[in-house]
């Protein structure tokens, strides 16, 4: 089990880059009601034919392929967040945020991202709290030659928790890639959002699932860290957290992940503040009391410490 707790000799001092901020991501009167309209606009898009997605798939660029699909694998990003991602080597972060903003109008042009009416923060977050997600058009472009029979996913107006969540976990997984994109010697080897990093396995011969929001394997010279990550956005009740980790106990029981990969990996709760970390450590370790520690439980602004540094023992659990 990769739950190396211990700093590592010669690790560079933590940057002054800042933690993914989830209060943002929790205040639900940001977020555009639950009715259901085609578009932000409110036009309907025109169909684009086979042809046309040929033509425009042809004349992106490597970086456009890359927002579309990251925003198809993270269902929703904010400007900020694409920024980040794609534009991080501008010169300063307006001439980044600029450059963001621009390739995506272009691409809500083409018909192929559209984003919500209403912004994260309000009207005065501006273009960077613009939320994005793909058109039919887009996902049709993306799957143009993928061998596959199932539909193309259709956009629905999410629910104001449904985006907070999905939002958190787009920005925890982005705030790892900074991490170790800036931090020397270290690598992020695979970074799978879900339902890419579900796992499933059986119980009395019945097929159960496990989802993580988010599976990554890091990198840092002799060391490789395989990490479940869990949101936690302080909305569902100790108990149902505790119900998840029985889960998480129940594959590790099962030895499949350790027959793939050796070891089972540690679990990461991420939780919006301290006094929520204390309460679920408690509860996990009263409920999986000498039993094997899986996971631990951290705040948004000591995701750096764990994956550099091997994070504080204190929390496992």
């Amino acid at each position: 089990m990769s739950n190396r707790m211990t700093p590592q000799e010669g690790d560079k001092s933590r940057e002054s880059r800042p933690a993914p901020d989830f209060s943002k991501f929790m205040v639900h009167d940001s977020f555009i009601n639950s009715i259901s309209f085609p578009s932000a606009t409110g036009e309907e898009p025109h169909r684009l034919s086979r042809q046309q997605l040929e033509e425009t798939a042809a004349a992106l660029s490597e970086r456009d392929r890359g927002i579309l699909t990251a925003v198809q694998r993270y269902r929703y990003l904010l400007t900020g967040q694409i920024q980040r991602l794609y534009f991080y080597s501008s010169a300063t972060p307006t001439a980044a945020h600029r450059a963001a903003a621009r390739a995506l109008k272009r691409l809500r042009g083409l018909g192929l991202v559209d984003h919500l009416a209403r912004r994260i923060g309000g009207v005065r977050a501006g273009s960077g709290g613009l939320v994005w997600h793909l058109t039919h058009a887009g996902e049709r472009l993306l799957r143009l030659h993928e061998q596959t029979t199932s539909p193309v996913r259709r956009f629905f107006e999410p629910s104001p928790f449904f985006l907070s969540h999905a939002l958190a976990v787009a920005e925890v997984a982005v705030h790892l890639t900074e991490i170790c994109r800036e931090q020397h010697g270290m690598k992020l080897t695979a970074l799978q959002p879900e339902p890419e990093c579900w796992r499933t396995y059986s119980e009395y011969g019945s097929m159960l699932s496990l989802k993580p929001d988010l599976f990554a394997i890091t990198v840092s010279g002799q060391y490789e860290d395989r990490w479940f990550i869990e949101v936690d956005l302080a909305t569902e009740s100790p108990s149902k957290v505790v119900d998840k980790c029985e889960r998480y106990h129940k594959y590790y029981r099962s030895g499949l992940e350790q027959q793939e990969a050796g070891v089972f990996p540690l679990t990461v709760w991420i939780v919006p503040t301290v006094e929520r970390k204390e309460k679920l450590i408690k509860h996990i370790r009263e409920a999986f009391d000498k039993q094997p520690r899986l996971f631990t439980v951290i705040t948004k602004d000591e995701l750096w410490a764990l994956v550099c540094q091997g994070g504080e023992g204190g929390t496992l659990c």
